[in-house]
Order: structure tokens, then C-alpha cells, then sequence
């Protein structure tokens, strides 16, 4: 069992080691800054340093390393965000103000220097895993309510047509699956054109309610 385990550890790191990470340093060309540098490349990483940093990063880049100054209150790097890669903070004091910048950063991982070589690799393995399941479970947030959505406008689609045209709720559906399937579009375009025409239909009735009421 714990073969095993070691097994898949291992093609995990491995996986890792061999994806050629293209990693950007942003730290200032310090010891620590050039200490740090050293240790990626010698593993095989491609590094790119930069410092100050710059407001946008590169499509291209992996992993980030962001050091975090004792001057600088609350770094506010325009490349953060929800797609932003995979962030390594860099601190000097092991700190709640740090730690707290970090967090607020979004970051993956947090290193202390001076720079070591010892626990580097296993903290870059976990941030870049930590990375890929934070974007795993957007993503299947961002389904679920899509879905919901969906299900919402394909119930308000077929009352709109059970309402116009006296359908039964399967034949508003089935009107709905026919029309889809004859403009070729999924049958959420056609419950979204359903409801963006309901909607002026009601407009105009309200218009020509008002209209006669003013005639009155």
C-alpha cells in the first residue's frame, strides 16, 4: 500500500519536474534574490527575473515568486487574480502582517529567507498542486451555476410558451428541442431568444395598455 503511494507521489513530483516550468522571480538581485535563482535553474526550471515588478506578466510563465517588502504595505500587482499563475510569496519575517499580505495575494505558497535549498522543491509541488485544484474547483463552481442558470431560463422559456401558445409543459419543451435542433444551436440559445422575445412582447402590451389608457 505505501509502495504504492510512494509510486504516485513520485509521478506526481515527477510530473512536475519534467513540464520544463517557465518560473518568474520578482525579487530584488539581493543574495537572496540571486540564492534563489541559483536553486530553480539548477533543478531545471527556465527563470526569468525582474524587479521592480512589472503591472503584466507574460502568457507564458508557470510559477511566480513575489517577495514581499517590509516597505511595500499592500502590493497590489495588476497580474493578480483568478488567472493569474501560481504564486510563491517570498518573506523576510515570518510574520502575521506578511503572512496576511500573502493571503490577500492569493498566494499559493510562502518561502522565508535567507533562501534554502532544503523544502524549496517540496513547497514549489505543493503551491503548483494547491494552484491546480483551487482552478479545478472554479471551474466546476462555475459549471454548476451555469447549470442552474440554464435550468432557471429553460423553465421561464417554456412558461412564456405555455402561456402564449397553450402548451402543455412537454410540448413547450419539445417545441423548444425542435427549434434547436433545426437552427442547429443548443437549446439554451433558443430559451434565451424565447425570453428576450417574451420580454419585448410584454413591453409592447404594457405600452399599448398605457396607450389606451391615456385615450381614455
Amino acid at each position: 500500500m505505501n509502495s504504492r503511494r510512494d509510486s504516485v507521489q513520485r509521478s506526481l513530483t515527477g510530473s512536475i519536474l519534467n513540464r520544463n516550468l517557465r518560473v518568474l522571480v520578482l525579487h530584488p538581485q539581493d543574495d537572496d534574490g540571486l540564492t534563489l535563482t541559483s536553486h530553480l535553474r539548477r533543478v531545471g526550471f527556465n527563470v526569468e527575473t525582474r524587479w521592480p515588478p512589472a503591472g503584466v506578466l507574460s502568457d507564458n510563465v508557470d510559477l511566480v515568486f513575489r517577495a514581499l517588502l517590509p516597505e511595500e504595505r499592500a502590493p497590489k500587482d495588476e497580474w493578480l487574480g483568478p488567472d493569474a499563475p501560481t504564486l510563491i510569496s517570498v518573506v523576510a519575517f515570518e510574520n502575521p502582517t506578511f503572512i496576511d499580505q500573502a493571503i490577500k495575494m492569493g498566494s499559493d505558497g510562502i518561502i522565508t529567507t535567507p533562501i534554502r535549498a532544503s523544502g524549496l522543491l517540496a513547497t514549489i509541488v505543493m503551491a503548483l498542486r494547491h494552484a491546480k485544484q483551487a482552478r479545478q474547483s472554479s471551474q466546476r463552481i462555475a459549471s454548476l451555476e451555469q447549470k442552474l442558470l440554464d435550468n432557471q431560463q429553460l423553465r421561464e422559456a417554456k412558461a412564456i410558451l405555455m402561456l402564449m401558445h397553450n402548451f402543455s409543459e412537454p410540448d413547450a419543451y419539445e417545441m423548444l428541442r425542435a427549434q434547436a435542433m433545426a437552427k442547429r444551436v443548443t437549446v439554451d440559445d433558443i430559451c434565451r431568444s424565447v425570453i428576450q422575445a417574451g420580454a419585448v412582447l410584454q413591453l409592447h402590451a404594457r405600452i399599448r395598455s398605457a396607450d389606451s389608457g391615456s385615450i381614455d
